[in-house]
């Protein structure tokens, strides 16, 4: 804040700019996730059904539902 009286504006800009924190290492592993499951292939997927899938996705990798059957009533016959 040497400056701050001779540059007010600056000051102000960068005040606002230096108090936001850096990206943490896992909102960037998120988002490098998200490129291949939200792929040019599934572009129709709504906001709503491509947010599931991310987050699935992430708790799976995470180990939640292993124990889980997700197939038990899901039939492959008409």
């Amino acid at each position: 804040m040497k400056h701050a009286t001779d540059f007010p504006v600056l000051a102000c800009i960068a005040r606002d700019i230096l108090a936001i924190p850096g990206v943490s290492i896992s909102v960037e592993r998120l988002f490098s996730s998200s490129k291949h499951t939200l792929s040019d292939s599934r572009s129709s997927l709504t906001a709503e059904s491509a947010s599931k899938t991310v987050v699935a996705k992430e708790w799976l990798k995470k180990g939640f539902g292993v124990d889980v059957n997700y197939l038990d009533n899901i039939s492959t016959r008409n």
